[in-house]
């Protein structure tokens, strides 16, 4: 006989919308919770041993069950997983992939013109001279600049 044991809680982002199924709740459900638009909350655990609501709580402590559970333990997986994904760090380029490609293409442009115009155009030889009659920016012997102007 072959059996299929799915996992108590399986939780993910999916862009900005966390998403968890929890199969050990009282009853099993699946929550999507969008953090785009609920940027501070806190994640939590209330109840008692037979009677636990894992929930967020709004900045004013308001706090709002997700799921119920009947076990502590099957509770603490549920919390865990939650936070582990609500824990990862994940860089998101800017939306929509023409934009990203805009970017990339601007940034090379502005190499090339820095290359081109500000390094090979050389400004400093039509610099003019500075107080002491000697040209800025162009090498010089030491003999040349230590000398007393004339």
């Amino acid at each position: 006989m072959l059996l299929y044991q799915k996992k108590s809680v399986e939780a993910k982002l999916v862009g900005n919308t966390l998403v968890a199924a929890f199969h050990a709740s009282n009853p099993g459900l699946i929550w999507r919770f969008d953090l785009e638009r609920n940027h501070s909350f806190t994640l939590a655990l209330q109840g008692e041993e037979g009677d636990l609501e894992l929930g967020v709580t709004s900045p004013k402590g308001e706090f709002y069950p997700v799921a119920r559970f009947t076990s502590r333990e099957e509770a603490e997986i549920a919390f865990s997983a939650v936070q582990k994904v609500l824990m990862t760090k994940r860089w998101q380029r800017p939306k929509g992939w023409l934009l990203w490609i805009g970017s990339i293409a601007l940034l090379a442009l502005l190499i090339v013109f820095f290359g081109r115009y500000v390094v090979g155009n050389n400004f400093l030889a039509g610099t003019p001279p500075a107080a002491n009659g000697l040209p800025q920016g162009v090498p010089l012997p030491a003999d040349q600049v230590l000398r007393p102007p004339s």
